[in-house]
């Protein structure tokens, strides 16, 4: 089971662990390290339990259908950034210079995948593929094509949220996001589009992580314009569970607009069904074809029954790493060069399309010198000239105490 071996916090306070994933019958050469820059712990420890196994059920699915480049296993190499900037350059440069990975997955926060990329992995030619860092301002990077993400920019994600909200009667919104390059992006997106549908943002206020109370700056916003609603663009555990309590127990607001970053489980268990129940929000969603996405699911489950396969990011970590994987075949060799090459090659259209659990399938195509497209768990990646895939939004619900897809949107 894949849980049992992917459990242990996989990476030290700044250090990197290896991951060994399980060995194909007839490996032959040395591995090839893949690294994961993920959050294991701070503001979004909560979101990687399911975004690992993600991971790591894609590079045991290649590792079992007889790995890479004539049998060559993908070895895992793990780094947790504790939802940190510094921290992530810190393990980065470890995995770029002393790991020697061919690629990275990760990191999972917007502003720690732009100072990993200024300041390791754009420098060191190395490319990386976050499945949850969204903020346009990534898009804008100078970063000779080294960046690339699964996850569908905020840009989209603000355009889907203000006109959902606007549909759902709400017609005044104050806004509190977190100080950084991902709520800053996607407030401003979502306040342009609720404008843009006739709706009026009462008051903004960007709020710094970790504070012990946010009661002053939530009284001062329910106390402008008479919003209906908070929408909240924030981490669970960097402050964003803390603004939901004080906002409840205080009288401030009943009602709640949310985004990716508090789309998990636990933050209706911390805050409570009752109080979170008919709050809403977006997230990247899916536009895998059925049959792709019940493959994915189903092997999801089998790996591991605990967790779930729509948590959010889990299908773009999985995505991710099949096409690292793919490029890294395409390209004959882990050369960094040479896989930053191929990862359009692999995952655009046109070519035979080949899905979840498919690697064998692809390999063979590649051999063949045909080529593949790969549409995976999150839908069809086509990756475009910023190196952004291509998606859509998913609309969610808390009901009965639970998470629930109500509507995947293109726009």
């Amino acid at each position: 089971m894949i849980h049992s071996t992917i459990g242990r916090r996989a990476a030290l306070a700044l250090g990197a662990a290896t991951l060994i994933l399980p060995r194909p019958g007839r490996a032959q050469g040395e591995a090839v390290r893949i690294g994961a820059i993920l959050s294991a712990s701070g503001g979004l420890a909560a979101f990687v339990p399911p975004i690992r196994a993600g991971i790591a059920l894609a590079l045991e699915e290649i590792n079992a259908a007889g790995g890479v480049l004539n049998g060559r296993r993908l070895q895992l190499v793990e780094a947790d950034d504790q939802t940190n900037p510094q921290v992530g350059v810190t393990v980065a440069t470890r995995l770029v210079q002393a790991d020697n990975v061919a690629a990275i997955i990760g990191p999972m926060a917007s502003g720690i995948t732009i100072a990993v990329a200024n300041a390791v992995t754009i420098p060191a030619g190395v490319p990386i593929i976050s499945p949850s860092a969204t903020a346009p301002a990534i898009s804008a990077l100078q970063d000779n094509d080294t960046v690339f993400r699964t996850a569908v920019p905020d840009g989209l994600q603000g355009q889907v949220l203000g006109r959902v909200t606007r549909e759902r009667g709400i017609e005044r919104v104050a806004v509190m996001a977190i100080n950084n390059d991902y709520g800053r992006g996607l407030s401003a997106a979502f306040a342009e589009a609720f404008r843009g549908h006739g709706g009026t943002v009462t008051a903004t206020q960007n709020f710094e992580e970790n504070r012990p109370s946010y009661r002053a700056e939530l009284q001062t916003l329910a106390g402008r314009g008479s919003p209906q609603a908070l929408m909240l663009v924030g981490y669970p555990a960097s402050g964003g569970n803390t603004i939901l309590r004080n906002s409840i127990e205080n009288g401030f607001f009943n009602r709640f607009v949310l985004t990716d970053g508090m789309r998990d489980q636990s933050v209706v268990e911390a805050v409570g069904a009752r109080a979170l129940q008919g709050s809403f929000g977006t997230a990247p969603g899916t536009a895998a074809a059925p049959e792709q996405r019940r493959k994915y699911e189903e092997a999801f489950r089998r790996a591991n029954p605990n967790l779930d396969p729509g948590a959010a990011f889990v299908a773009q970590a999985y995505d991710a790493a099949y096409v690292i994987a793919l490029a890294i075949q395409r390209a004959g060799a882990p050369d960094r060069a040479a896989i930053r090459g191929a990862l359009r090659e692999v995952a655009n259209a046109p070519g035979e399309v080949v899905g979840p659990g498919e690697f064998a399938r692809a390999r063979d195509l590649l051999a063949q010198g045909q080529a593949v497209n790969y549409e995976g768990a999150s839908g069809p990646i086509e990756f475009n000239q910023q190196g952004d895939a291509q998606g859509r939004i998913e609309v969610w619900e808390v009901q009965d105490g639970r998470i629930t897809v109500v509507a995947n949107l293109a726009e």
